[in-house]
């Protein structure tokens, strides 16, 4: 393929009425422009138009066939709450994602540290982890774990250069552990943690570690999440056997792997976050409706029927129903009853 030739830059900065100009020719309708002021000022130009691309008429394409102009209705209102349902999806998944974290570093702490009992500083020794991740680690991360203040006042009392596992490990960034986890010199070491969340592959749940840092990251420094490509593709595994053709580094993927990886930890937390994005969901439709169909092909988020609900919610009433009845059939609970009347 030819290289294309390079052209100029000429744009320059705009105000913010010469960007409400520019919506308008571009067909986005705007009634308030002071609100849409205040949009501009609060989110930038430059953001909004990341959550504009499903509106515009040339979408996905975004090189030199994109055309700018949108479909015909589109709001500002339209586009701003796309922005907001994607910041509600990061502020959702950074709280579950951290779990997910604190579980990782606590597993490899637990069982690697109980495995090499007599090595407290086993993440350092080059008979265990490859002499790569020591080099980078000690030159680059140790300073700054050096400098908590439990650290410091660890190595204020032991003459040992590195404080134990347990302690250091605490404050690694989840880039360390999935380093960590890589590095490891003994397949048993990985599978001992895979297994642990059930993904016996060893080559696939490192695959799924990189997915979640990349997914952090991005919750982290407010990028987009909706319409995201990751770096890595999922790999099919016990997260997801099979993946529709496509999805295999975008949200929908990673979602997946999320919602694996919490469910090894706790079944009622990915219910929780199901939840959650399903609330946010249910919010956006009502705000712009014609957003559904591009959120369900990106995200793989699809909303149960109000019938389907109403029979979740009947089933849960009738097993309280079964408790409660249970409980007050309990003879102990019955004398207790009485004997207060």
């Amino acid at each position: 393929m030819a290289r294309r030739t390079k052209i100029p830059y000429t744009k320059r900065a705009t105000s913010y009425q010469q960007q409400i100009t520019l919506l308008k020719s571009r067909g986005v309708q705007i009634a308030d422009e002071t609100k849409a002021f205040e949009y501009l000022s609060d989110i930038g130009y430059y953001r909004l138009g990341f959550y504009t691309y499903p509106f515009e008429q040339t979408y996905p394409f975004l090189d030199h066939r994109r055309s700018h102009n949108v479909l015909p209705g589109t709001t500002i209102e339209d586009i701003v709450a796309f922005y907001y349902y994607d910041l509600d999806l990061r502020n959702i998944l950074n709280r579950y994602l951290s779990r997910i974290e604190v579980a990782l570093r606590t597993t490899i702490i637990y069982e690697l540290s109980n495995r090499y009992s007599s090595n407290p500083w086993w993440y350092v020794d080059p008979t265990i982890v490859d002499a790569s991740f020591i080099t980078t680690f000690t030159s680059r991360f140790y300073g700054n774990i050096k400098d908590k203040a439990p650290i410091k006042r660890h190595h204020h009392r032991y003459q040992e250069p590195y404080a134990p596992a347990w302690k250091a490990m605490e404050y690694m960034t989840l880039g360390n552990l999935e380093n960590l986890y890589d590095k490891l010199l003994s397949t048993n070491d990985k599978s001992l943690i895979s297994q642990k969340f059930g993904e016996p592959a060893i080559g696939i749940f490192k695959n799924y570690l990189s997915v979640i840092r990349e997914v952090r990251n991005s919750c982290a420094h407010g990028n987009v999440i909706v319409d995201m490509g990751l770096a890595s593709c999922v790999q099919s595994g016990a997260a997801c056997p099979s993946l529709p053709i496509g999805s295999q580094n975008t949200f929908y993927g990673a979602i997946r792997v999320i919602d694996f990886m919490l469910r090894q930890i706790s079944v009622n937390r990915s219910r929780d976050m199901w939840n959650e994005i399903r609330h946010a969901t249910r919010v956006l439709y009502t705000k712009a409706p014609r957003l559904q169909p591009f959120v369900e092909r990106k995200t793989g988020i699809l909303l149960p029927s109000t019938t389907t609900e109403m029979a979740e919610n009947t089933s849960t009433v009738h097993k309280i129903i079964k408790l409660i009845a249970h409980y007050l059939s309990n003879s102990k609970y019955n004398r207790s009853f009485v004997r207060q009347k």
